[in-house]
């Protein structure tokens, strides 16, 4: 009988102490829990604060910058011919200024807008800029390259305006660039040419 009683108060010991440290094995794991979903939250918060996505994604969906995303273009590269028409859905086109839907002439630029663009190689020549439009203007166009000085475009036949930009202002450093176009009229704009001036 007394063998039986101890028996049992042992058991009764081991039932307590299983009981005490499946707790402490649940405490811990709801504790380990816990401590990867913070650092799981933190993670995600971080990667939200810096995106690692390519140049098109960034301008269209981060920054809001153009009217279009270049899906194909990563990089955003101005095209090999040197020339948009912006009566496409153009991904270079800047959402500030440029109607959303052109007509089958262009598309209009309202006081100010741009485009945003790479070229695959540095310039080691002078860029020019030309712009073509449906009607001759009368009003001046000013163009800045990166923020640099503003030049005046100045015509190169009846419906185009064109303007040269030294090289050097062209930085290889900067991940986009941007030609801001301004004028106190609006225009609609057939083409837009960025080449390099042989010499």
């Amino acid at each position: 009988m007394l063998l039986s009683m101890s028996a049992q108060r042992f058991d009764l010991k081991e039932d307590t102490n299983l009981k005490v440290s499946s707790k402490g094995i649940y405490r811990l794991a709801i504790f380990v829990l816990l401590a990867l979903l913070s650092m799981y939250y933190l993670w995600v918060l971080y990667l939200a604060a810096h995106p690692q996505v390519n140049t098109a994604y960034r301008t269209y969906y981060i920054d809001k910058q153009t009217l279009y995303w270049a899906k194909d273009n990563t990089h955003v590269f101005w095209p090999d011919s040197g020339v948009i028409d912006t009566s496409e859905n153009q991904p270079y086109l800047s959402r500030q200024g440029w109607a959303v839907k052109p007509d089958q002439h262009g598309r209009e630029l309202v006081h100010n807008g741009g485009v945003f663009f790479n070229l695959a190689a540095v310039p080691t020549h002078s860029i020019r800029v030309k712009l073509s439009l449906t009607h001759s203007i009368t009003e001046p166009v000013y163009l800045s390259l990166d923020g640099h000085k503003q030049v005046k475009l100045l015509p190169h036949d009846l419906n185009a305006l064109e303007a040269t930009l030294p090289a050097s202002q062209y930085a290889k450093e900067v991940s986009l660039h941007q030609i801001q176009f301004e004028t106190p009229a609006s225009l609609n704009v057939n083409q837009i040419s960025i080449t390099e001036v042989a010499q």
